[in-house]
């Protein structure tokens, strides 16, 4: 049975728990969405309390607040709390995963197209400074990575698989799982790049078959900026080596000797955002609460209606996929897309513009230009999808 979508009820009372300006429309949730009241709630008081008795004895006096978000993140991706790892944001945590993997000289790293530009960085530094090399996997017909060109590379010599589940630039989910299923029988590693899609679709690491998965809490989980967080299996982990490991996530245990924690907290640091972790974990929490699977349906439902109603008024819809999210890149033919962000913008509507550095790789294939990109969450109205529309048709 397919999950029901949240009722205009409850939309209404998660809009009213959000102090976000009622007369502003928010179409930027892939940027950064608005935390409810209980989530900047719990960074205060915090954030209070440090003031109040000192940093250390706030964190003594918050250890169980912080011990929680480890279990509401383990609950939402089907993990053990010990296989997840506080990171400052979805770049850090990726980059903790990605410089741990062993690699030699001559090895390769799979990718996809729609890599996002951090993670191209990424491996384009490894080809300069590890000597291996970085190979495209091509997308099939549908803009999604291929999964049986990434299959026939899968050879002995690759180091390490990494996909971007939902690219920055559009509403494209690639099939993580498929990927997985392919790189866990050649017992290759595999990070998936879950930034994008961590929070609005409804994710089991089991299920996507991924070794490590880097997400972030400011995008569809609605928590708070400067919040990540690492998933690195067990199965995997005595084979990662953290690049830059300190004395809390490896046990000084002799003058000239250390040991790395023995699960995914070897790639923690001691010092830390502690309000933003604590609320994190409340948004983690909001989010099991409404239930990843109607969370994702709402969303796709959004995003489809909004897909229509730019269609019906004669723009343009970039989006690749067969299966596709809450993401949805569009245009004005004639205007650039920086003079239209800042036309929404004036109308009280928040957007972004997706530029080719993002995702540079699919930019060059499909010969793009800069994109507005209109993202959604389960608190998106249709009276706001059609407002949002009619000012990009110059009818508002």
């Amino acid at each position: 049975m397919s999950a029901s979508l949240l009722t205009s009820a409850e939309v209404s009372a998660l809009r009213a728990a959000t102090p976000f300006d009622p007369q502003r429309i928010h179409l930027n949730h892939a940027g950064a969405s608005p935390s409810s009241s209980t989530v900047l709630a719990a960074q205060i008081d915090h954030l209070r309390l440090e003031a109040t008795i000192g940093g250390y004895e706030a964190a003594a006096a918050a250890a169980e607040a912080e011990a929680a978000t480890y279990d509401r993140l383990a609950s939402l991706l089907g993990c053990r709390p010990g296989e997840i790892a506080r990171q400052e944001h979805a770049t850090a945590a990726w980059n903790a995963a990605f410089w741990s993997v062993p690699m030699q000289p001559g090895q390769r790293i799979l990718t996809a197209e729609v890599a996002y530009g951090a993670n191209a960085v990424g491996f384009l530094h490894a080809e300069a400074t590890r000597g291996v090399r970085v190979e495209v996997i091509p997308s099939d017909e549908h803009g999604r990575v291929d999964v049986a060109a990434l299959g026939d590379r899968l050879d002995d010599d690759v180091a390490l698989v990494a996909i971007t589940h939902v690219p920055t630039n559009g509403g494209l989910v690639n099939p993580a799982a498929e990927v997985g299923a392919i790189t866990r029988a050649a017992g290759v590693p595999y990070l998936l790049d879950a930034c994008q899609s961590v929070g609005q679709l409804a994710l089991d690491v089991e299920r996507l078959g991924c070794d490590l998965l880097s997400g972030t809490g400011r995008k569809y989980l609605r928590g708070p900026r400067g919040s990540g967080f690492l998933y690195a299996s067990d199965r995997l982990i005595d084979r990662l080596v953290p690049a830059t490991p300190d004395h809390h996530g490896a046990d000084w245990h002799q003058a000239r000797a250390f040991a790395f924690e023995p699960g995914a907290r070897r790639f923690e640091h001691w010092e830390y955002n502690h309000a933003a972790w604590i609320g994190l974990g409340v948004a983690v929490d909001e989010a099991l609460v409404i239930g990843p699977d109607r969370i994702e349906a709402t969303i796709r439902e959004r995003a489809d209606g909004l897909r229509a109603a730019l269609t019906a008024a004669g723009l343009p819809v970039f989006d690749l996929g067969t299966d596709r999210c809450g993401i949805v890149t569009t245009n004005v033919p004639g205007r650039p897309a920086a003079d239209m962000k800042d036309e929404l913008a004036a109308a009280g509507i928040n957007v972004s513009v997706s530029i080719a550095a993002s995702t540079r790789w699919d930019f060059e294939r499909r010969h793009l230009d800069p994109m507005l990109r209109l993202s959604v969450h389960v608190t998106t109205t249709e009276s706001e999808i059609e407002r949002a529309v009619a000012v990009l048709a110059g009818v508002a």
